[in-house]
């Protein structure tokens, strides 16, 4: 197997290989667009007698965890020709990519499964799951007067990237986005409809990206800082009230908008959405911010990852007062009242906020003193995780 670096010269070779894979058809325009975004992933493939017969891409991207920009490896686009299929590439492809991460300090990474149980594998596990609604208009919140103003139109790509970034600093694993984010991906072909909410200090608060067509409101992306924005968001959907029938949306898993319905029995569904892995135990929590603390904490962590080998071993944690870490492997005898064993997927699960050290150690996904556990409970801040960009 040998695993080289793609270049624009690889381009059709590589589109060829992605149409079929994900079945799909891209257009002349589709096809010149990801051209011109070749270039700016790490893409790698296995060739066999010159012939391209896999691939993987490595999207650079930031994320916020606990209101800090972390350096995050995307994964995507990892295909396999059916003949060449079985004999391991994309194992070798997913190591090569951690070596590669960790190598450009990447310390956690992000992908969208085909299959979890595959993932999990190879280090990554879930850490994100949505909700959907499908909201008849009969059920649809009651209108309410607030102060502010809805408008609807462009209101210019820095007022959406303001509302959005204090918004997406509230929860961990959303993507720091780039204008190059927002032009290539979220307002893509302008097809969506835009409708800002303004507070009485004309400042925006919140911003709807719809579309209604066929009788459906179709909500791309509903954001909102405060209750206020929510309410006149949601009376600005509910004033179409003549011209639809339903409002689908998707929402953070601990949405609560049925609960806020008079009629809350409308659709709603949790889907498991992304996966996430880190790349560097050392990198990821060396910069990680733990919660302040009454006095320093020692916790021992004895991380199993058999497809890193730089994170296997045990690890001497140390979290300050201030929540800042520092974190080192340890060859000095250890033993098991002193220490927490959890493999890498767990840890991520815990480290990014969507599974709790007491919750994992009661379903027996780690293992460890109660005293040590609890105390890795208290280091770890809540906050919920969401997503609400696809790669």
């Amino acid at each position: 197997m040998e695993i080289q670096k793609l270049t624009v010269n690889d381009f059709e070779p590589a589109m060829a290989l992605s149409e079929y894979a994900f079945q799909v058809v891209m257009s002349d325009e589709q096809k010149e667009k990801r051209r011109s975004q070749f270039s700016s992933q790490d893409i790698w493939g296995v060739y066999e007698n010159g012939q391209l017969g896999a691939k993987l891409h490595i999207i650079p991207f930031q994320t916020y965890i606990h209101g800090r920009s972390f350096e995050m490896g995307g994964i995507a686009g990892v295909a396999t020709w059916p003949e060449y299929r079985r004999k391991g590439w994309v194992a070798g492809l997913l190591k090569h990519a951690l070596e590669e991460m960790n190598r450009n300090k990447q310390s956690i990474s992000f992908l969208h499964p085909f299959s979890f149980g595959f993932y999990r594998k190879y280090g990554w596990e879930t850490y994100v799951e949505f909700k959907r609604y499908k909201v008849p208009t009969a059920h649809l919140p009651s209108k309410k007067a607030t102060p502010g103003t809805i408008r609807r139109g462009d209101p210019g790509l820095s007022t959406l990237k303001e509302v959005y970034s204090a918004y997406a600093e509230r929860y961990n694993g959303t993507l720091v986005r780039d204008d190059a984010r927002w032009e290539n991906s979220v307002l893509v072909n302008g097809t969506s409809q835009k409708a800002v909410y303004y507070d009485e200090a004309d400042v925006a608060q919140g911003y709807l990206l719809y579309e209604v067509k066929e009788n459906k409101f179709t909500i791309k992306e509903i954001i909102y800082l405060n209750e206020e924005a929510r309410q006149g968001l949601w009376t600005f959907i509910a004033n179409h009230d003549s011209m639809i029938q339903e409002v689908t949306l998707q929402a953070p898993a601990s949405d609560t908008l049925a609960f806020q319905l008079d009629n809350p029995r409308i659709q709603q569904e949790i889907v498991p959405y992304f996966m996430a892995r880190i790349v560097s135990v050392e990198q990821f929590i060396s910069q990680y911010p733990f919660a302040s603390q009454d006095s320093p904490v020692q916790i021992v962590l004895q991380v199993e990852d058999t497809h890193a080998q730089w994170n296997e071993g045990v690890w001497q944690l140390n979290v300050a007062m201030n929540g800042t870490a520092s974190i080192w492997k340890t060859s000095e005898p250890i033993t098991d009242d002193q220490t927490i064993k959890v493999d890498i997927q767990a840890l991520t699960a815990v480290l990014m906020g969507y599974r709790r050290p007491t919750e994992m150690a009661r379903i027996g996904r780690i293992y460890g003193p109660e005293a040590a556990i609890k105390a890795l409970e208290q280091a770890i801040p809540v906050r919920e995780t969401y997503l609400l960009d696809f790669f």
